[in-house]
């Protein structure tokens, strides 16, 4: 019986940790699945042509905030719910990110946009690059009102305001 036991418990690190594996496995497989809805989504909302979804991968807060600030000190440098790397065409996401809860998926949809955007070439017709981000917000919005979220903008801490600060064009001068 002491053997059993011995066995079990030694058998139950690698049972986590093979549970773990899986657990990742069901996430990568899941926000690939969910990419590639939302890219399609990207295209009927807009003139853009769908291209073939991006990678995701999750990376810690840390890492994150590594790739969208180099060189910044990262305790001045705000969170950071995911990214686009147009280099290698994919997109970052925060290891905590929910992709069950609607607002949290909502910022690889907004990733997803960006993924769009460059596969399109929208950046050669654009004034500048906010308005890319800008256009990335509304429809991150507007997939989350689809979703059954009445305020969207409410749920992204943003208003209407600062929606339109974001998709501005700096002065110049």
């Amino acid at each position: 019986m002491l053997l059993v036991l011995r066995s079990l418990l030694l058998c139950l690190p690698l049972m986590l940790l093979l549970s773990a594996a899986q657990a990742g496995d069901d996430r990568a497989e899941r926000s690939m699945t969910l990419a590639a809805k939302m890219t399609a989504w990207v295209a009927a909302q807009t003139d853009y042509t769908a291209p073939d979804p991006p990678p995701v991968e999750f990376l810690d807060q840390i890492a994150l905030r590594q790739r969208c600030y180099p060189g910044f000190d990262l305790n001045h440098v705000p969170q950071v719910g995911g990214l686009y790397d147009p280099k290698n065409k994919t997109i970052y996401l925060d290891v905590d990110c929910d992709l069950n809860d609607l607002t949290s998926a909502s910022y690889l949809l907004h990733e997803v946009v960006h993924h769009v955007q460059l596969a399109n070439n929208a950046h050669l017709r654009v004034r500048c690059r906010e308005q890319l981000e800008g256009e990335a917000v509304t429809l991150q919005a507007l997939w989350l009102k689809d979703k059954g979220i009445s305020d969207p903008l409410d749920a992204l801490g943003i208003d209407e305001r600062t929606l339109r600060i974001i998709g501005s064009c700096p002065r110049s001068g």
